[in-house]
């Protein structure tokens, strides 16, 4: 063994605070907080569905619960991030997936836009399913 201290690269708290980049990438990770709080409401709406014996009346307790304003201000906040996330991940897609067709590259706008146009079909479907 070596008599040698290794070197440690210093690494302060504020690390991430130096470029842009790092910047948005905190505001990315953080976005998790806000989809451990929708997975939280689902939890909740399940729970009261589940133990209220009177059919009906646990999805009463459950929008009462929903109609509180911090819960509406939360929800909305959620909202946000959750766009926010999902924009910088498809942009982000298309630079870490290779595919190649024909011995070419395909496009990051060909992968970007599909990505879009699968997520606007199954906002769709989903509307149509839960209006009809």
């Amino acid at each position: 063994m070596s008599k040698r201290k290794k070197y440690v690269r210093p690494m302060t708290a504020t690390w991430w605070q130096k470029l842009d980049f790092y910047k948005a990438y905190m505001l990315r990770e953080a976005t998790s907080v806000f989809a451990v709080w929708f997975c939280i409401v689902l939890l909740y709406g399940v729970l009261c569905f589940a133990s209220n014996p009177m059919p009906g009346l646990g999805i009463l307790s459950f929008i009462e619960f929903l109609r509180n304003p911090i819960v509406v201000f939360l929800n909305i906040i959620t909202l946000i991030a959750t766009l926010y996330h999902t924009v910088t991940y498809f942009l982000m897609t298309p630079k870490v997936m290779n595919i190649i067709v024909k011995n070419e590259r395909l496009p990051h706008t060909v992968v970007r836009n599909a990505l879009w146009a699968v997520t606007a079909l199954v906002s769709v479907i989903a509307l149509v399913l839960v209006y009809i």
